[in-house]
Order: C-alpha cells, then structure tokens, then sequence
C-alpha cells in the first residue's frame, strides 16, 4: 500500500528500473511500465503499477522493498555549504543520495534473497502436494479390491503436506487458510471395511474410494489458492479483521 500511494510512485518506478525489473522509459505519470522479461516469462506491457503489483509479485516487491528500505534508513540532509569549498564540502553533498543508491542495492539484494526462498518455498509445497495426491489414488484404488490396502505411504505424505503448510508464510488471512488446510486435508487413518454399521462390498468400497477422491481434490484447490498474490491475502486479512471486530460488537 506504502508503494502504490501517489507521493511514492515516481520513487517506485525508478527503483525498478535501477534494479532492471522495470526498462527504460517506464513512468509512473502517465501510469505505464515495462516489465522485464525474466526467466519463463516474457517482458510484455506496458502495464499499470496496479497490474504489475499482482502479475509480477516478486519484481514488484523487490522494487518496494528497496524504496521502503531507501526511505525509512537514508540518513538526513547533509550540512549546508559554508561557502569554503572543497572537496569535503562536495562529498557531503552528494553523501544523501551515495547513501539512498546503496539502501537501494541493499534493499534490492535482500528482496531477491526472500523472492528465492518464496519460490523454493513454493516448488516444496507443490511437490508434497503432487505426492500426497500420487499416494491417495493408490491406496484408493487398492483399498476398492481390498479393505486391509497398506496407508503408510498416504499417513507420510499427508503428515509432509501438512507440515509445509503449517510455515505458510503471512499475512495472517493466508496463514489460517492453510492451517485449516493441514487440519481437514483427508485419510488421515486408513478406512474401514464397514460403514454406518454394515460391512462394504466391492461395489460399496468403489463409491466410498470415490468420496474420499473428491474430496481430497476439493481441499488440494483450495491449497492452490494460497499462491494468489499477497496484496489479495492481505485485502483478506483486513476484511477478516473488520468482521470480527463487528461480531464482536454486536455481540456486546
């Protein structure tokens, strides 16, 4: 929100392009910039900061947290010129914006250090997702011919899965989404030979194997939605908090 305020845009796209996100020419008046084409995806554009933000969420933060980073820690303006010259009173005055171009690099350095982990992170949930659901459609289809199919492979890969989804990072609203995940996510015992009280054919195992595939795919698409952008998760985290501010108080 800090970034895409009006005062702080122009400064946006500069870090941008500094940090080559952005090309040449992007301008935050009118509001149109150029992403650069970065690996497995082309440049495209011209776009709206706004467009940017949600499409190219990981350039778009590095560019924010480097102007974020600029602001709060450049230090303040450099003694005046007394009229001496010199080449002390020259490097005081340049030392504001030697300082600004440094917390920019820095900034930037360290927002491609957390983009990286956020993908590593990304690619790890996806792959205990694929093997949770490789793991669910075996046991499934074994337990259809028979009621005592081995679940080991199903109970590991379901206890993986939700260990990486109880370190989903914020917001908040993204956050309890996927704990909610790990908690509901299905087969967390093996199933039985009997249902409501009667024991399960072949043909009653197949319409039981088939509910717990449905269901299983129902929470794995609620999972993908956590990798929408974090300007969504964090709309969500304030709605939430609206909502239960006014539960609370008509409760009261």
């Amino acid at each position: 929100m800090y970034c895409l305020d009006g005062p702080h845009r122009a400064g946006l796209v500069t870090a941008g392009v500094r940090l080559k996100v952005l090309a040449p020419g992007s301008t935050a008046v009118p509001d149109a910039v150029r992403p650069v084409a970065s690996a497995g995806r082309g440049g495209g554009g011209p776009l709206t900061l706004q467009q940017w933000a949600e499409r190219r969420e990981d350039d778009f933060g590095r560019a924010c947290s480097a102007l974020m980073a600029a602001a709060s820690e450049s230090p303040g303006t450099a003694a005046q010129d007394d009229g001496g010259g010199g080449w002390l009173t020259d490097f005081l005055k340049q030392l504001p914006l030697l300082a600004a171009g440094a917390l920019l690099t820095l900034g930037g350095q360290a927002s491609e250090r957390l983009s990286a982990e956020r993908r590593q992170f990304r690619q790890q949930l996806g792959g205990d997702e694929s093997a949770y659901r490789t793991a669910v459609h075996n046991y499934l289809a074994a337990y259809e011919t028979d009621e005592r199919a081995e679940h080991t492979a199903v109970r590991a890969a379901r206890t993986a899965l939700a260990g990486t989804l109880n370190r989903v990072p914020g917001p908040r609203a993204r956050r309890e989404a996927a704990r909610a995940a790990a908690d509901t996510l299905p087969l967390a015992q093996p199933l039985r030979g009997d249902r409501d009280g009667y024991l399960l054919d072949t043909e009653g195992r197949v319409e039981y194997a088939e509910e717990q595939r449905s269901a299983m795919e129902d929470r794995l698409r609620l999972i993908s939605e956590l990798n929408r952008s974090k300007l969504y998760w964090s709309w969500r985290t304030v709605r939430d908090r609206i909502t239960r501010r006014d539960t609370a108080g008509a409760a009261v």
